[in-house]
């Protein structure tokens, strides 16, 4: 694999094991950052590495905003840079403390759970957090009859038909502009190219695409789903990053994307050059950090969150 390395690549190679940095990257991101990253995931396997970084000096997280604030609150002293510093997800934008405080107001004594993708202002005033991969077990595992759910108003859909608890959304608007993009017609349309396809979707898509396929869920359970099962076809709803990555690791199964056009644009700031800057110059207006008064909550619910379970290897189970 060495030599189809490019030039930019090996550089970067080079000097992040000069510099004992580590390079987290979510699945979103483009191949060539994939391909030199340490470690590659999803939300939740993002922020359960990111508690795991002692022994480094520094850690590069490529992915957006929210994350790399995650990926600072739980590596504790380790400094922790983004490639794009304005790389941020719209979905998390949706919701902020204000608006949580709000909410909670009106609904008195109702737990507030949060998607992982939001800011941690956002993080600092909820009660636990979740993931796309966990989300039904961290409503189901509180025990109570209703909740405060947000910013993805497709994965509070998700959540209420899995458990039958009462999901209030903090903002019925929230969406990802990405997932939001697929439709029930294109699923549909590659059914018919395709009969001999798992169907695969995203939990931020829209309830009818969710409805249509095979599978739904987080972007590690699909990746594994891909990598695991025996069939040899799949039609992906997610992020165009992913899609390449599953083809790449699986040349010898087909994996067809729902809708090219599927594409995060804040996701595609990050790119190798920008890697290679922090590990020459180490930059400080990339240095990530979060308000101290909101570091011990969350961390405290990003850990509670790491040790939940996650639905990846049951829904993969059910493929073999």
């Amino acid at each position: 694999m060495e030599n189809e390395l490019t030039d930019l690549q090996k550089r970067v190679l080079e000097l992040k094991k000069e510099r004992n940095a580590l390079i987290l990257a979510h699945n979103y991101q483009t191949m060539d950052i994939q391909e030199v990253a340490d470690f590659v995931g999803d939300s939740l396997e993002l922020a359960r590495k990111s508690a795991e970084v002692e022994g480094y000096d520094l850690v590069i997280f490529a992915g957006v905003k929210f994350m790399a604030e995650m990926a600072a609150v739980l590596s504790k002293d380790i400094p922790v840079y983004i490639p794009a510093p304005k790389a941020l997800c719209p979905l998390a934008a949706f919701v902020d403390s204000e608006k949580v405080l709000e909410m909670k107001k009106q609904h008195p004594d109702t737990p507030v759970i949060v998607y992982v993708n939001t800011t941690a202002d956002t993080k600092s005033e909820s009660d636990m957090l979740c993931t796309s991969g966990n989300a039904p077990e961290i409503v189901e595992s509180l025990g109570v009859d209703k909740v405060l759910f947000g910013p993805d108003s497709n994965l509070a859909e998700y959540v209420r038909r899995r458990t039958g608890i009462e999901i209030i959304d903090i903002e019925p608007r929230g969406h990802c502009y990405v997932h939001n993009q697929f439709d029930i017609a294109q699923i549909e349309l590659l059914r018919e190219e395709h009969p001999d396809a798992v169907v695969i979707a995203h939990p931020e898509c829209p309830p009818e695409v969710q409805d249509a396929a095979d599978m739904v869920g987080s972007t590690s359970m699909m990746a594994r789903t891909v990598a695991n099962s025996p069939k040899k076809k799949f039609i992906i709803a997610t992020e165009m990053g992913l899609v390449h990555q599953m083809q790449k690791r699986n040349p010898e199964k087909i994996v067809i994307p729902a809708y090219e056009g599927a594409v995060c644009r804040q996701m595609k700031k990050n790119t190798l050059e920008k890697i290679l800057y922090i590990l020459e110059d180490l930059p400080e207006d990339h240095l990530v950090t979060v308000p101290e008064h909101m570091v011990a909550h969350v961390r405290k619910i990003l850990e509670q969150m790491n040790k939940a379970p996650s639905t990846v290897e049951v829904l993969v189970a059910k493929t073999s």
